[in-house]
C-alpha cells in the first residue's frame, strides 16, 4: 500500500525565505518515507559575485597583520564555518570523503558538510584550487568562523 505524503507549500515558502535570509544555499529535510531537498540558485551576475567574494565570503586569509601580502599563488585561503555545527568530511550515507589533501576543487564544489541537528549544510570551495589540508577532524564540533579547510588557489 502506498502512503500519501502531503507537503504544505506555505512551509516550503517559509523555509526558503529562511535559507535566503541566512545565505544558505542547500537544505535537505528527511522524515520517515520522505526527503525534501531545496537548493537556492546563485545570483546571475558572475562579475559582481567575483568582486564581492573577496569581501563578503567567509574566507579568512592566512598571514599576520603588517606582513607583506603574498602573491595569489602563494596565498592560502581558509574555508570557514558559516555557523556552529558538526563538521563532516563524508556524507552520512557514504563512506568516501568529499575531498582529501591534494585534491583539485573548483569554485562551488562541496568540500565538506556542517551538520546542524538533522540538517547537513554543504561547505563549498570559494575558489578553484588545491586542498592543502583539512584543519578539523571528521565529527568535530565547530563554531562560527572556525577554519575548516585550507586551499591554495589556482592561477
Amino acid at each position: 500500500m502506498t502512503q500519501k505524503i502531503e507537503v504544505d507549500i506555505g512551509e516550503l515558502r517559509q523555509i526558503t525565505s529562511w535559507l535566503a535570509a541566512a545565505d544558505i544555499e542547500f537544505i535537505e529535510i528527511s522524515k520517515p518515507g520522505a526527503t525534501v531537498r531545496l537548493t537556492m540558485e546563485q545570483a546571475s551576475c558572475a562579475a559582481d559575485a567575483d568582486a564581492s567574494a573577496q569581501v563578503d565570503s567567509p574566507i579568512a586569509r592566512s598571514g599576520r597583520a603588517g606582513a607583506p601580502e603574498p602573491s595569489l599563488n602563494e596565498q592560502a585561503l581558509s574555508v570557514t564555518a558559516k555557523s556552529a555545527g558538526i563538521f563532516l568530511t563524508t556524507h552520512p550515507a557514504r563512506s568516501t570523503p568529499l575531498v582529501s589533501a591534494g585534491a583539485h576543487v573548483k569554485l562551488g564544489d562541496i568540500v565538506g558538510l556542517l551538520q546542524i541537528a538533522q540538517l547537513c549544510v554543504p561547505v563549498v570551495a570559494p575558489v578553484d584550487g588545491v586542498v592543502m589540508r583539512i584543519s578539523v577532524a571528521h565529527g568535530a564540533t565547530v563554531g562560527y568562523g572556525t577554519p575548516l579547510i585550507e586551499l591554495s588557489p589556482s592561477a
